[in-house]
């Protein structure tokens, strides 16, 4: 397949995007953003008009096969929403919004999800920013796509939100000259912003704004020895006996595991995932309380997790939409896997990947366990088998 990449110049050109978008968030995700025309199959706001649309079309059909946008701050005739969204205060301070920009948008055909199509979008964007003197950049993403997101050089900088649309975010900031983070993340940008001065003093800001995530929480970021004792800080326990994922695994085996993982938080009433999204990432919570609801019974508690459950395991593996809502009841520390970096690992390391997905095997046999024989967790997980034998009618919940 022959890609070319474009900027939307023409209206025609924006048409064929907002309707591509119209079949990736609504027709593939199931997403009901409010600004989406179900009449004419589009999804456009009210920014679109003052922002730059990049997009990459199919040159043998013409179909629009990927696309993103970037808004600068300082062309939008209000730029408050964005301010208040991303918390901009601080960076506006001391840049003004002449230096702010804010990227969305971004979204591929799966005909090229997972190749170096999504490229020539980035590097496009990322020149022409920094051209227009942009030196902050503000996004947000799912939490499946922190992993994707920090290695091109964002980070994490106040806690995320939860989108009426388009639920549970991570709020990520770029300073755009930051090199030296550029290249320590084997950024795709980072040849290219050799072209560009090295920004000291927008790094400087960032560290003295945002000290704690100076360190992105990611495994892919320190070695994985590290990362495993970062993750015992975290639990207070020894990660291998307190999630059942890692059973049979050792330290060194675990840590191997986790070399693509990342940690993310959830403030007290945020909905970590949302029933009937579609979402191919898997969760341990590592400290805090959480519940699982369902839309039909919304004040009924289906299960309560605590330190060391797994949740999303369902649709991680099948795909599915979510079956039920999470919602965090007290501040939680949540470890999230990836369905992409599973996948990657089964190829690399089949053996630890094999122990995992039987560890996952064994956590859902229990769940089935308990909910159609009325077992207690800890006998499901020892004898997934026994309320077959046991031969009780417990009712599902």
């Amino acid at each position: 397949m022959a890609i070319e990449y474009f900027v939307a110049r023409s209206e025609e050109e924006r048409e064929q995007i907002y309707r591509f978008r119209y079949r990736i968030y609504v027709q593939e995700l199931g997403l009901h953003p409010p600004e989406a025309d179900h009449v004419d199959k589009r999804v456009r706001d009210e920014f679109d008009p003052y922002s730059t649309i990049y997009a990459l079309r199919d040159d043998d059909s013409g179909a629009v096969v990927g696309t993103i946008r970037a808004t600068y701050m300082a062309q939008l005739p209000d730029a408050s929403p964005f301010i208040a969204k991303y918390e901009m205060g601080p960076a506006v301070s001391a840049f003004g919004l002449a230096a702010l920009s804010a990227t969305g948008r971004f979204m591929l055909d799966p005909s090229v999800r997972g190749g170096q199509a999504s490229q020539q979008l980035l590097l496009g964007g990322y020149a022409d920013t920094r051209n227009a003197g942009i030196r902050i950049n503000f996004s947000d993403c799912s939490p499946y796509l922190i992993r994707f997101e920090e290695r091109l050089g964002q980070r994490r900088y106040i806690p995320p939100f939860e989108d009426a649309a388009f639920g549970f975010k991570l709020r990520i900031m770029m300073v755009m000259g930051e090199r030296e983070h550029l290249f320590r993340c084997r950024s795709p940008l980072a040849p290219l912003a050799e072209s560009f001065p090295d920004d000291a003093e927008a790094r400087a800001w960032f560290a003295a704004t945002y000290p704690q995530w100076v360190r992105p929480p990611s495994a892919g970021f320190v070695p994985p020895r590290d990362f495993f004792d970062l993750l015992t800080e975290h639990i207070g326990n020894d990660p291998i006996h307190a999630i059942g994922l890692f059973r049979g695994l050792s330290s060194e085996q675990t840590a191997q595991f986790l070399a693509s993982s990342t940690i993310i938080t959830a403030a007290a009433g945020e909905r970590v995932l949302r029933e009937n999204e579609r979402d191919p990432t898997v969760f341990i919570l590592l400290k805090g309380l959480a519940e699982v609801i369902r839309d039909e019974a919304p004040g009924r508690v289906v299960a309560t997790l605590g330190a060391g459950d797994v949740f999303g395991e369902i649709g991680f593996l099948t795909g599915s939409p979510r079956s039920a809502t999470v919602v965090a009841r007290a501040p939680c520390e949540i470890l999230t896997l990836s369905a992409d970096f599973l996948r990657q690992f089964v190829t690399e390391n089949a053996t630890i990947a094999a122990r995992v997905l039987f560890n996952l095997a064994r956590i859902l046999a229990a769940r089935l366990a308990q909910t159609t024989f009325g077992l207690s967790a800890d006998a499901a997980i020892a004898d997934p088998e026994s309320g077959l034998r046991a031969g009780s009618t417990g009712s599902e919940q």
